[in-house]
């Protein structure tokens, strides 16, 4: 028993000096996978080369439908579907309370930062937090034990240390003509910075940019090259030196993940795009909401009744003003949300409401706008390309079992391992 002691101190000591694992996401909003490898190829990405010179990338990584941000968001951090999460679109109707919601509207969005707004409820801890119906990574990561920081996404529900813009962040960001998308994502990054520095590293950390969205929204989608370039990447790699200045040793236990929330397609005019949404009112009956989510739209009736929902999804394809621009109409299913609208309007390729054919929109069901970036650099991990597909919805539950946590309500986790040789290429 003598040399017990001294060997049982030895190994103890050992392993309270294993480094303890964190988690990084990087949340880009509004990329499409194209388009990012370009950029990450030609070498002008340098910090995300920091990180990723060695990742998985999964070349037929999709997002949710209907493909924009609100829901797509709620699904990377609570690893469902936005049927089991509960935030169906961008616009949707609540039935509860009768009214519509709209997150994108100036108002909208700063309700969902947790900004009250005069005449909009629920503002109080965010908007989109207060209509999740699933539990966040943040909630599971707090139940075993372990905090987080979330900069600047519209999601923190459960996180130890969230940190959503401020009024005077929000009024920076919106005054003048064009926004400052540039501003909006340089105070994100200070605030990760400055946070970290005084407060140390969490477990998991959520970094979400939202300019590169913006910018593509209004110059199209080449024009995210020079802000990936020029804003996104040097705002990162200020982050990476934080980690680093506090964590030395962070590449030996730090999984990063970069992922989307959905892709984009460049606009060209449609005339009939300008008025669908009042064509599609004046063709359905008095009391009807239509709720616009891009290439998607949802139709609430005031009194539907189930006989009639096809013939009036029918004629809405037929109706003269519409057949241009609308693909299908189709009845809300068992497997979509209730909070789905009675009808499900799918647009035609490169059609989306209010679309004045400048800049990019997404939404849609085709590839354009699903397609998005998902890398993971995992200490020890596979690297290399997978054509395996995947979704969104997987990052959280690969989250969770890099940091040794259960999250049995998310999808499961991405095969992130040891990759099958017939579906690993080199880059």
């Amino acid at each position: 028993m003598a040399g017990f002691w001294p060997a049982f101190l030895l190994v103890s000591v050992t392993l309270s000096a294993q480094p303890a694992r964190r988690a990084v996401i990087i949340d880009v909003d509004g990329i499409r996978r194209d388009t990012f490898e370009q950029v990450y190829r030609d070498g002008r990405l340098p910090n995300f080369q920091r990180i990723f010179a060695r990742a998985l990338w999964f070349d037929d990584a999709s997002s949710v439908l209907p493909t924009v941000t609100m829901p797509a968001q709620a699904s990377i951090f609570t690893g469902t579907q936005p049927a089991r999460h509960g935030v169906p679109g961008n616009q949707w109707f609540d039935r509860s309370t009768g009214r519509l919601i709209d997150y994108m509207t100036p108002g909208g969005l700063a309700c969902a930062y947790g900004v009250t707004v005069r005449g909009v409820a629920g503002c109080s801890g965010g908007l989109g937090n207060g209509h999740l119906l699933a539990p966040t990574i943040y909630e599971a990561a707090a139940q075993a034990g372990l905090t987080s920081a979330v900069y600047f996404s519209e999601y923190w529900k459960g996180a130890a240390r969230a940190a959503p813009p401020t009024i005077t962040e929000m009024l920076g960001f919106l005054a003048g003509s064009p926004v400052d998308y540039r501003a909006f994502d340089s105070e994100m990054a200070g605030r990760a910075i400055a946070d970290l520095k005084s407060r140390g590293l969490p477990s998991l950390v959520t970094l979400y940019f939202l300019g590169a969205d913006g910018v593509a929204h209004q110059e199209g989608i080449a024009s995210q090259n020079a802000y990936l370039s020029g804003t996104v990447d040097p705002l990162l790699g200020h982050i990476l030196d934080a980690i680093e200045w506090l964590d030395p040793p962070w590449r030996e236990h730090t999984l990063f993940v970069l992922v989307s929330d959905h892709g984009r397609t460049d606009l060209a005019p449609n005339s009939e795009d300008l008025t669908l949404k009042t064509d599609f009112e004046a063709a359905l009956p008095a009391g009807a909401t239509v709720a616009e989510n891009g290439g998607m739209a949802y139709i609430y009736l005031r009194q539907p009744g189930l006989a009639d929902l096809p013939k009036l999804a029918a004629a809405l394809v037929q109706d003269a003003k519409l057949s241009a621009a609308v693909a299908a109409v189709r009845v809300r299913g068992a497997g979509d949300s209730p909070r789905d609208g009675d009808l499900i309007v799918t647009l035609q390729p490169g059609h989306y409401f209010g679309n004045t054919g400048v800049g990019s929109d997404h939404g849609s069901v085709y590839s354009g706008d699903l397609n998005v970036p998902l890398l993971v650099a995992m200490p020890g991990g596979a690297g290399g390309h997978t054509a395996v597909p995947v979704s969104i919805t997987q990052v959280a539950g690969t989250i969770a079992g890099y940091l040794g946590f259960r999250m049995d309500s998310a999808d499961e986790p991405l095969p992130v391992g040891r990759a099958p040789r017939d579906s690993v290429r080199g880059r």
